[in-house]
């Protein structure tokens, strides 16, 4: 490992049309720690050539975000890894206060989510995935966390390993709840704030991306039961189709009474609730499918 180098940022690309703009706020960041990025993926775009001090890994081929994780693991010289998104514009001091912890002896950190007001669609989607995360939430432990704004220890990874590039979604969450599980607290630091901007810009694509992380978050949440507590009768496939109204609502009202942002932003309300029927309409597909698998053994 390289002395100079405490902190490695990694940041997964897949031609983000707005990496230029993820990659001038990493370097606008002032600490006192030297530290190097290493965007790892595809750029059609050619945004990553404008810098220079980049270390650019091409994969050749698109790979999963899990996988290009995996990969600036293993590159970094860092003993502090940082994980960005390439659609995420840093705040002002984000590195600064998710590294910070680390000198008081925290080995995961998380930051806050800023979202836009617009489009709408995009908005919706924040609010509705990651709700708990928002940077209007108070600062406190947390028993999972997203990867697209984290800080871990390399401590950490060498203990639990690296992210399961099996899972197409949920992996930050299999990953974190599997630190937790070995001990290690993890920290949500609100004021380490990123404006995520995914391209999510109408309700189909948010339908079907919320049905896939129902699909492969119900097998996450089946791995880490200390975690979410899921009673038996969630096993059922049919439970999860026929009542996935009821589940959908109390999953919104919960959303609704502890999210600001929501309340704020009342009209996202009919739409988060369909998305978590959706979330729910997927977990029963995978349950069934399990279930046949099972029977066919």
């Amino acid at each position: 490992m390289k002395s100079d180098v405490k902190i490695s940022i990694l940041i997964p690309n897949l031609h983000s049309p707005m990496l230029d703009q993820t990659l001038d706020s990493v370097f606008a960041q002032k600490v006192e720690w030297p530290f190097e990025v290493i965007v790892v993926g595809m750029d059609k775009w050619g945004l990553v050539e404008r810098f220079k001090q980049v270390r650019s890994i091409n994969t050749q081929e698109p790979v999963g975000a899990a996988e290009a994780r995996n990969i600036g693991i293993r590159e970094a010289n860092g003993e502090w890894l940082v994980f960005l998104d390439s659609d995420c514009i840093a705040d002002d001091g984000w590195l600064k206060a998710i590294t910070d912890p680390f000198l008081e002896g925290w080995k995961v950190i998380g930051g806050g989510v800023k979202t836009p007001s617009e489009p709408f669609w995009l908005l919706v989607y924040n609010l509705s995935m990651f709700h708990k995360q928002l940077a209007s939430q108070k600062k406190e432990t947390h028993a999972f966390l997203p990867t697209l704004n984290l800080a871990v220890h390399r401590e950490v990874i060498d203990t639990v390993g690296g992210m399961d590039e099996n899972l197409l979604r949920g992996q930050d969450v299999d990953w974190t709840a599997r630190m937790t599980q070995a001990g290690y607290p993890l920290l949500f630091e609100p004021s380490a704030a990123i404006l995520h901007h995914p391209e999510r810009y109408d309700f189909s694509t948010l339908w079907r991306y919320f049905w896939k992380s129902g699909y492969y978050m119900i097998r996450v949440r089946y791995d880490h039961p200390e975690q979410f507590r899921m009673p038996k009768i969630l096993r059922s496939p049919l439970i999860w189709k026929v009542f996935s109204p009821v589940i959908a609502a109390g999953t919104t009202a919960k959303i609704f009474f502890h999210t600001k942002e929501v309340r704020r932003h009342f009209l996202t309300l009919p739409f988060i609730y369909l998305l978590k029927i959706a979330w729910c309409l997927g977990a029963s597909k995978r349950l069934k499918e399990a279930q046949s698998d099972d029977t066919n053994d």
